[in-house]
């Protein structure tokens, strides 16, 4: 045993092996599309169309107030807004040098929803912060799903009530919202002894 020590100090040098097979594909990059995509967003190279966003914007709070915005310039693609934002690119051509005017929107809500439109996620705190505008915005635009995320956000961070119960009901039926009519509808299920005497349907349009 003596003869194994180096000083003292027995050394052992272990050869470990494992049967764990690899996934080749773990290798394989994932397609790269999306990505490049989102690298031309807002680039005035690569668009083909711009639009000059700002001026009156609608008062969340009182439609009837408008604030004023400083006019903001996007670039974009007609080829990505024709996929992903049908209404948009019909109101522009490619290769227009003018820049189409749009109002009633807020540059940092088409900003989001032009980034949207390129592949890229809105947060969900920008979507909370945000949700009407967005649905405004993606309702008039024709960008089915980013309309789809804000509404479910809505539905959520929405609290019903008696009091607020019918402008909310209203709002959803403008906007076709059939998840945050479902909700309200619900409430009106469970509530029909308080509401009852209290709301006045009259204003409510046939569905």
């Amino acid at each position: 045993m003596l003869t194994y020590l180096n000083n003292g100090t027995l050394t052992l040098e272990i050869h470990l092996r494992t049967n764990k097979q690899v996934d080749p594909a773990s290798f394989v990059p994932s397609n790269p599309c999306s990505g490049n995509l989102l690298k031309g967003f807002n680039d005035e190279e690569m668009s083909d169309v711009a639009f000059e966003v700002g001026g009156e914007v609608e008062s969340a709070a009182n439609r009837r107030k408008r604030a004023k915005t400083t006019p903001t310039t996007f670039h974009a693609g007609h080829l990505i807004l024709k996929l992903n934002a049908p209404a948009l690119a019909d109101m522009c051509r490619p290769g227009n040098e003018a820049t189409v005017p749009i109002d009633g929107v807020d540059p940092e809500v088409f900003k989001m929803m032009l980034y949207f439109c390129y592949g890229g996620k809105v947060g969900k705190e920008e979507l909370a912060a945000n949700a009407k505008a967005i649905i405004e915005a993606a309702d008039r635009f024709g960008i089915v799903n980013l309309k789809l995320q804000a509404e479910a956000v809505l539905a959520k961070q929405t609290d019903i009530t008696v009091d607020n119960m019918l402008d909310n009901l209203l709002y959803a039926n403008s906007k076709n919202l059939a998840l945050f009519q479902e909700k309200i509808m619900d409430f009106v299920a469970e509530n029909g002894d308080r509401i009852v005497g209290n709301v006045s349907f009259d204003d409510v349009p046939d569905v």
